[in-house]
C-alpha cells in the first residue's frame, strides 16, 4: 500500500463503493474520503505506542516558566501528537498550546508523531485505518448503519491484531534459548 488514495479505495472497496482517482475529484466518494482520512489516520496514530510513529527527543526548553507546579516549560515539536513519557521518569503535564511542563533538565521525551507518509505504515496499521475509514464512511456515503457495525467489529478485529504484531516487534523469540526444543 503506498499512498492515501490506495488506502481509500480498499476502504470504499469494503463498502461496496465506487473507487476514486485523487482525493481532489468530483465525487461524494473522493470528498468523504477527504474529510475523514487525516483525522481517522491521526486518531489511529494516537491510540497507541506504535513503533513506526514513535520519536525520542530533546524538547526545546522554552525563555518563560511555567505560573505554577514545575520549574521548566519546553515547547512540543509541531508533529508530535502525544508525549508518551520523560526518559527519566519525571512527571509532567501538557498545557495549551502544546507546552509540557516539568521540572526535568533537560527534558528527553518519548513521542507519537504524525506520520503522513502512507508507505512507512506496516501492513496491519493499514489495513486498521482502511477499516476504520470504511467504518466511517458506511453512513454517510452507504446510508447504512447496520454496515457500519460490521465495519467497525472488522476494525476492532484488525486493531487488536496490529498491536500485537506492533507489541511483539523486537520482543525476543519466545522458543530461544528453550531447552525442551533445543533436546528435539
Amino acid at each position: 500500500m503506498g499512498s492515501d488514495v490506495a488506502i481509500c479505495n480498499r476502504a470504499l472497496r469494503y463498502l461496496g463503493a465506487p473507487e476514486i482517482l485523487s482525493l481532489d475529484q468530483h465525487s461524494r466518494e473522493a470528498d468523504l474520503c477527504a474529510r475523514h482520512y487525516v483525522e481517522t489516520r491521526d486518531e489511529l496514530l494516537e491510540s497507541h505506542h506504535w513503533n513506526f510513529a514513535t520519536r525520542y527527543a530533546r524538547l526545546a526548553p522554552m525563555e518563560s516558566a511555567p505560573p505554577f507546579g514545575y520549574a521548566r516549560s519546553y515547547r512540543l515539536p509541531g508533529d508530535c501528537l502525544r508525549v508518551r513519557n520523560l526518559r527519566a521518569g519525571d512527571p509532567f503535564e501538557v498545557v495549551e498550546d502544546r507546552v509540557l511542563y516539568t521540572d526535568a533538565t533537560p527534558a528527553e521525551a518519548v513521542l507519537t508523531v504524525r506520520v503522513t507518509d502512507p508507505g512507512r505504515f506496516p501492513a496491519l496499521f493499514t489495513e486498521m485505518l482502511a477499516r476504520r475509514l470504511a467504518s466511517s464512511l458506511a453512513v454517510p456515503l452507504m446510508g447504512n448503519a447496520r454496515l457500519e457495525q460490521t465495519m467497525l467489529q472488522r476494525f476492532a478485529a484488525a486493531f487488536d491484531l496490529a498491536r500485537m504484531a506492533d507489541a511483539a516487534e523486537g520482543a525476543a523469540d519466545p522458543d530461544e534459548g528453550n531447552p525442551w526444543l533445543e533436546v528435539r
